[in-house]
């Protein structure tokens, strides 16, 4: 596929999950106002879309949007959490055991979010040290009247999407100039954006101008965890709120998990041992076979490389 297809892919993917995002963030913000868990709306959202995500990358369906817009696939948390489902499901199919197949996804979890929120909450310490003061925000928040309901919709989308396409050119000139580079890479890189951007005031703006159409994506952690570090920075009723961030922060880390998990269990009850290659030889098999009105013939071995 030529590079610049995947930009727009990109674009049209990562603004169409942020849309929906945008939608559970509605849902959850009615659902959860004064209860106990009125604190947890966002990541109420975050997990809605690992549940999409592992769904769909549990049935190898995912896996498409993968290769066709890269991060406009794997920026979202739905992609996020089928990333990690993917890391257990690969030695699986190579015949390891569950708890060998298991750990590889429950390392991605640990040591990626471990590292982006020390991280960023000691920036965002450092930087309230250094006297540092947020902007003043006003975050877009769900709205019964219809078209302004649409409108914050259409900017989830755009916005969403082109920080999705922003990033799928980064991968593609990191990429070019060194041919190892993995996803990670820009993962952790989108991670911290989030943080670095809050000291120009840009992460703050994205919140504000576009909702869901930056907050369901991987910066958004970079954000939080930099809010974290202020708050610890003031203490007091600082401190307590940052508790707070970080607790809720924690409870979206276990649904990513969790997610994840969920990738691997509906691919083994699916597919079983099957590995990517074969599962989606098999299904362009029975697409063909059904094209032409022929049985379907049995399932070929990828050549191993």
């Amino acid at each position: 596929m030529k590079p610049y297809k995947t930009v727009i892919y990109s674009f049209l993917l990562g603004g169409l999950f942020c849309l929906i995002a945008q939608a559970l963030a509605g849902f959850w913000g009615f659902a959860l106002t004064g209860t106990p868990m009125e604190f947890f709306k966002g990541g109420a959202v975050l997990v809605s879309l690992g549940i999409i995500g592992f769904i769909l990358g549990g049935l190898a369906i995912y896996q498409y949007f993968e290769e066709w817009a890269t991060f406009g696939a794997l920026f979202p948390f739905a992609g996020f959490a089928m990333a990690v489902g993917m890391k257990m499901v690969v030695p699986w199919t190579k015949g390891e055991s569950l708890g060998k197949s298991i750990w590889p996804g429950a390392w991605l979890v640990i040591w990626f979010n471990a590292v982006g929120a020390v991280v960023c909450i000691l920036m965002g310490y450092v930087a309230a040290m250094l006297g540092f003061v947020p902007p003043v925000t006003a975050p877009i928040v769900s709205s019964p009247d219809t078209m302004v309901a649409l409108t914050i919709g259409a900017r989830a989308f755009v916005g969403g999407g082109l920080i999705c396409a922003v990033f799928q050119i980064v991968w593609l000139a990191v990429k070019a100039a060194v041919p190892s580079a993995k996803h990670v890479w820009i993962l952790m890189g989108g991670w911290m954006c989030g943080a670095i951007f809050c000291l120009p005031g840009l992460s703050y703006w994205l919140v504000e101008q576009f909702g869901q159409g930056f907050q369901c994506l991987i910066p958004v952690g970079g954000y939080n965890m930099f809010a974290v570090g202020i708050d610890f920075f003031h203490g007091g009723e600082h401190f307590t709120a940052g508790l707070v961030h970080l607790g809720s922060f924690l409870l979206a880390v276990f649904g990513l998990f969790f997610t994840g998990l969920g990738t691997f269990v509906v691919w083994n009850a699916k597919f079983g041992r099957k590995n990517l290659a074969q599962v989606h030889l098999e299904k362009a098999q029975h697409a063909l076979a059904e094209c032409e009105g022929h049985s379907v013939p049995a399932a070929v071995e990828p050549q191993k490389e």
